[in-house]
């Protein structure tokens, strides 16, 4: 290696694409890769291991590029049957920092792509790297993990938004994928008199000259009058050899043409034939209906330039395709290009064959009132909110329309709601086309009939909203949205809590509900069955609400001739959510999913379970008794994502207890526990983000 003062450390990225697929794909998945790392135990904890990427030490005014890719060849020979993984190319990302010890020094972080992941069987072998779906690694990952070292976490990080970044570029991943110089070459030649000194081989000399002599005659020649370089060779740029089109003037060669025999229509006519030819090119009126009606097609696809169907139609003035399109209830009569341009705005500047009748259409459409969609809340009421942009209308325009004050705007969200599947969504989610695609949805994350589940769009407590913050609130109408939210959750069963807490909130629904206690009216036999489900989880109401009744009515009575409590309405909805707030679910959302328990040597018994996640941390509850089974604060247990997101594995610091639930949400849950615990930061979402949580 030389001299051993001029080395510097160097990490190495190894990245395989999945399939060829995913290099052409403009957006960025992080499951298509698969990246080697090396397990190496932890210090002092020789049972315990993290994940680091290779690292080496190269010299510093060497050949970097060929010792980084010997090295690799040379580190995965132990899991390639002793052949080793030949490296693309060697593409340096960017310098790193350290810490502790090594404060003030930087290290290199290097790029290698490595050909498509075959479908040969992988090979363990212990001490050696081995690889790892990248996106299974970066839902784990964070500057403070503990499953990798921590200058590995920050590559990682950087290099999970470098791969992203680079999908936004045309060509980008292709390049950097794509065969090095050298296995670009097809056929090589080599001059036998070049060859060095040596014994020759059978077939290398003709003629019986031996190489020396082959040599001297040929540079006494000298036979090249000219030697040109392609100056594309290695340079990594895009090439071509095959041509696309051939065009061929069939009247090149026959002179000039005679100008007095062309004749240039009427304006009559020549408006006529343009109407043909809008017919026969453009007026694809009932292929465009079609599409639109039996396709189940977005109205407002967008192509590079940020340009919609709407913007096509309109630019070309094509009066009866923008008719159908604005006829269209998801239609976006707002959207904007890249240039920030209206349809309409195009239309005028266009000025192309129906263009008149097109800005008519289009100014009408401005004018007209538009399409709304119901926004419930808890109690069942709901708002209907104008969709400015069709199904284009975001949840943050959604909330605007809600006619929230600022203050109030922040405390809630716009989550879409089914039977048995609850999601919030992010700002930047577009509702409507959610509802559009909801079976997709529910087929991916559950196993449940898609088509039993109506999905519908509810303003919930945000998820996030840290319990401080709620605790300061004072606006009625917030407190009211948060009581209404509470009540629900507590009546459905997903506030388990200790009998003498839901007697106590069972009687302070009944001052809400029915005011001041009367002894001639509130008696005994007042607790019905059915007033009581107005005021007791549903998991109570046979089980022991009939043994409360008396404490309910006692506590309610009290409650009532109490005088130093007040009894308007907003104070009495914030003492309930007073009550609520140290239930450990509270503010939660709940996911589905299964545990497998041992019920002999020989069985398992499945669990039907819902995973609650809150600000404060993970809780199981039993699906059908609504028992809370395990409540888990963040610090108090670790977690770790299973393969293809089917499952997630818990372990807890405390009592060292293990377990698996199995649900095809775990990559969401995983995600949220991330973020509620402050392991991921708004800056660290992923581009793959899909469903909900922002």
């Amino acid at each position: 290696m030389g001299n051993q003062d001029n080395l510097e450390d160097v990490f190495v990225a190894v990245v395989r694409p999945k399939n060829h697929v995913s290099l052409s794909s403009k957006e960025y998945r992080a499951k298509a890769y698969e990246i080697l790392l090396i397990e190496v135990p932890l210090e002092g904890k020789e049972k315990k291991r993290k994940k680091v990427l290779l690292a080496t030490k190269i010299q510093a005014n060497g050949d970097t590029a060929r010792y980084i890719l010997d090295y690799v060849e040379e580190m995965t020979k132990p899991i390639s049957n002793n052949k080793g993984f030949i490296g693309k190319r060697v593409v340096h990302m960017k310098k790193f920092h350290l810490d502790g010890d090594n404060e003030g020094k930087e290290v290199s972080l290097f790029f290698v792509p490595i050909n498509v992941k075959d479908n040969s069987k992988p090979i363990y072998n212990p001490g050696s790297p081995s690889f790892y779906c990248l996106q299974d690694i970066m839902r784990v990952c964070s500057e403070t993990s503990t499953h990798f070292s921590s200058i590995t976490s920050k590559m990682l990080l950087a290099l999970d938004k470098w791969l992203a970044e680079k999908h936004t570029m045309p060509h980008a991943i292709a390049a950097l994928f794509r065969p090095a110089p050298v296995d670009r070459v097809k056929t090589n030649v080599s001059n036998p008199a070049y060859t060095s000194e040596g014994k020759p081989s059978d077939g290398d000399l003709h003629m019986g000259y031996t190489a020396l002599e082959i040599k001297s005659k040929m540079l006494s020649l000298e036979k090249a009058d000219m030697c040109i370089q392609n100056p594309l060779y290695g340079s990594d740029l895009q090439y071509t050899n095959r041509v696309d089109k051939v065009i061929i003037n069939p009247y090149f060669g026959l002179g000039a043409p005679d100008y007095s025999k062309i004749q240039i229509p009427t304006r009559e006519k020549w408006q006529h034939g343009s109407n043909n030819v809008t017919e026969e090119k453009y007026g694809k009126v009932e292929a465009t209906k079609l599409l639109l009606e039996k396709g189940n097609c977005n109205p407002n696809l967008l192509n590079g330039q940020l340009s919609s169907l709407l913007h096509f139609a309109a630019g070309g003035g094509h009066s009866e395709i923008v008719q159908l399109l604005l006829q269209h209830p998801e239609i976006d009569r707002h959207i904007e290009d890249q240039q920030k341009r209206s349809p309409l705005q195009i239309c005028e500047e266009n000025k192309q064959n129906e263009w008149e009748e097109t800005v008519k259409l289009l100014q009408q459409a401005n004018n007209k009132p538009y399409e709304k969609v119901r926004i419930y809340r808890m109690d069942g009421s709901y708002r209907s909110v104008e969709l400015k942009h069709g199904n284009n209308t975001s949840v943050q325009q959604i909330m605007e329309g809600m006619r929230l004050s600022k203050d109030t705007q922040q405390y809630f969200t716009i989550w879409i709601c089914s039977e048995n599947l609850n999601l919030q969504l992010k700002p930047y989610h577009k509702p409507l086309q959610h509802l559009r695609i909801w079976t997709e949805i529910v087929t991916d994350l559950t196993v449940l009939d898609p088509q039993r589940e109506n999905p519908q769009l509810f303003l919930r407590r945000d998820v996030r909203l840290p319990l401080d913050i709620e605790k300061k609130i004072e606006d009625p109408l917030s407190i009211l949205i948060l009581f209404d939210e509470a009540r629900h959750c507590l009546l459905k069963g997903f506030f388990p809590s200790p009998d003498s807490k839901l007697i106590t909130l069972a009687s302070l629904l009944l001052q809400i509900i029915y005011g001041n206690y009367e002894s001639k009216k509130h008696k005994q036999g007042f607790l019905n069955e059915e007033n009581l489900k107005s005021i007791v989880p549903i998991s109570k109401v046979k089980s022991k609400a009939h043994h409360w009744t008396s404490k309910i009515l006692h506590e309610y009575k009290c409650f009532s001739m109490s005088e130093g409590v007040s009894k308007e309405m907003h104070h009495l909805q914030r003492l309930f959510l007073q009550n609520c707030w140290d239930i450990p679910t509270y503010g939660a959302a709940f996911f589905t999913g299964q545990v497998f328990t041992k019920a002999s040597s020989s069985n398992h018994k499945v669990i039907r379970v819902f995973v609650g996640v809150n600000t404060k941390g993970l809780h199981l509850m039993n699906m059908e008794t609504k028992v809370l089974l395990i409540s888990l604060g963040y610090g108090s247990f670790m977690w770790q994502l299973g393969h293809a997101d089917q499952y997630f594995q818990i372990h807890s610091l405390e009592n060292k207890m293990n377990f698996i639930v199995h649900t095809k949400q775990a990559g969401l849950i995983v995600k949220l526990l991330m973020k509620l615990s402050g392991q991921m930061t708004p800056n660290d979402r992923s581009l793959t983000d899909k469903y909900a949580y922002g």
